[in-house]
């Protein structure tokens, strides 16, 4: 669980959003959702301080967004996850491990989640464990 002080912390940080990444999974509980993989949207916060890949203008002292994005949709694309919550949880403790981000907010839509909508949305944060 996120520890209330550490999320408070997040409007300190900078922010790397890659905003309605596409991507598709198996995704679903439902047995004809296991079929074929379904198109997902994904917008996703990277917090982080910039302050040293700024001053130096290096972008090796950052977050490389192209890199992450083409590394978010693989990770995606190989998921059979059921749920949302699986996938976005699975997915921050990734780019939590892998890239040099204090934090990560996953929003997630599943446009075909509810006919009458358009569709359903999961959001979670998470902060990198001290």
């Amino acid at each position: 669980m996120n520890d209330l002080s550490s999320i408070q912390h997040l409007d300190c940080l900078d922010q790397i959003r890659i905003p309605n990444l596409r991507c598709s999974s198996i995704i679903g509980c439902k047995p004809e959702e296991r079929l074929l993989p379904q198109a997902l949207l994904l917008t996703l916060t990277v917090f982080l301080d910039t302050r040293e890949a700024a001053a130096s203008d290096d972008l090796n002292l950052t977050v490389n967004y192209a890199y992450l994005s083409k590394d978010i949709i693989g990770f995606v694309s190989r998921s059979t996850c059921q749920l949302l919550e699986t996938l976005a949880n699975q997915l921050a403790d990734h780019c939590l491990a892998e890239y040099p981000i204090m934090a990560i907010r996953i929003s997630i839509l599943k446009p075909a989640g509810i006919a009458t909508a358009d569709g359903a949305i999961l959001e979670i944060t998470r902060c990198k464990k001290s």
